[in-house]
């Protein structure tokens, strides 16, 4: 399985665990090893530091949900046209470590904007010391789903019944298993959950499980169907789990109180590069391979192409545009949440998000 591939993962790490990396990260934080660890823009007023008019830009660094890949071409688009400095920011994108919690990252200040998860997002709004809202959506839709083999017993969520799902052993992936099967008309008995970690594709591949739980349909899922196998795929907002936003920018609370307008202009930045990411597909692909392809993490051209065919209708279609979020739809998930067990106090909308107004 590619590096990206595990992305699933950290949904789920504790805090604690998170809070140590992040302690760790800000112990060796000067300013040439964050930009060693992010990226740098090289062209126009970025380089230099300086607005058109002269005036200083602010730093803002942005921690990745994951390594860079299709999904994030909007920021690197703003970075390398200049939008970011426009708007007078100076932005540094860091990749995590896959132990790094970017909601963590935010609310201790080791960063201004992290892409993270709605259910990490309602989590946060639980604990009384952590402080953080949305303020822009990645994503309309989940890119997590279910799959199985053409060739295999599982057609149909149905078929679910004395067969196993293979899941990452996550409480969530857990909770939207049951639900999908529920939906189906299957109890808890007809089915077996089975933890294969981060092994999906290999259980499902190697015909361990009749199902897999928690995989990406713009990753995992174009990497087997490039790899010649046929699948099934079932959304999980397709099968009663509510229609949710699958990645979110979320900035602490005082931070942006305290300068709505610079968060704003990061957004309106974010703003024009996913207009250029949706103009043109090649000059995406150039951008993704020539700035987010590294050793570490080594794309491939063809693997992030229809990783990006499938993401743009994910991230804005007629009904939802990029960035944009809703009490309805957070309201919905954080029901469903509170139903599975996921979060225990009473949720609002308003204590998850934000919805800025863009000039």
């Amino acid at each position: 399985m590619k590096a990206l591939g595990i992305k699933k993962w950290i949904r789920s790490l504790a805090v604690v665990t998170a809070f140590v990396t992040a302690a760790s990260f800000a112990g060796c934080g000067t300013d040439s090893e964050a930009k060693s660890l992010g990226s740098g823009s090289d062209s126009g007023a970025e380089a230099s530091g300086k607005t058109e008019d002269g005036k200083d830009l602010t730093e803002m660094k942005v921690i990745l949900d994951w390594y860079p890949n299709a999904i994030h071409t909007f920021l690197y688009d703003a970075e390398e046209k200049g939008y970011f400095a426009e708007e007078g920011i100076k932005v540094t994108i860091i990749p995590p470590a896959q132990s790094v919690d970017a909601v963590t990252f935010v609310s201790t200040g080791k960063a201004d904007i992290g892409l993270t998860y709605p259910i990490e997002t309602v989590k946060a709004a639980e604990a009384e010391d952590i402080h953080i809202h949305a303020i822009g959506s990645v994503t309309q839709e989940t890119l997590t789903c279910m799959a199985s083999l053409k060739d295999g017993g599982v057609q149909e969520i149905k078929d679910l019944k004395g067969k196993k799902v293979g899941y990452d052993g996550t409480a969530s992936s857990e909770a939207m298993v049951r639900t999908v099967a529920k939906a189906a008309g299957l109890s808890e008995d007809d089915y077996e959950m089975v933890n294969v970690g981060f092994e999906l594709t290999t259980a499902l591949t190697t015909k361990s499980v009749d199902v897999v739980a928690g995989i990406m349909i713009n990753d995992e899922v174009i990497t087997m169907e490039n790899n010649g196998y046929e699948l099934n795929v079932f959304s999980y907002d397709s099968n009663g789990v509510p229609e949710m936003y699958d990645i979110v920018m979320v900035a602490e609370d005082k931070a942006y109180e305290d300068n709505p307008e610079l968060y704003k202009g990061f957004l309106r930045a974010c703003a024009k590069g996913f207009e250029d990411m949706k103009a043109s597909e090649e000059d995406a692909l150039d951008l993704i391979m020539d700035k987010m392809n590294s050793d570490e993490s080594p794309l491939d051209r063809e693997q992030q192409k229809g990783s990006y065919e499938t993401l743009l209708p994910y991230m804005e279609h007629d009904d939802a545009k990029f960035l944009s979020m809703t009490d309805e739809k957070w309201q919905n998930y954080i029901d469903w949440m509170k139903k599975c067990g996921l979060v225990e106090k009473d949720v609002k909308p308003a204590d998850v998000y934000i919805a800025p107004e863009l000039d």
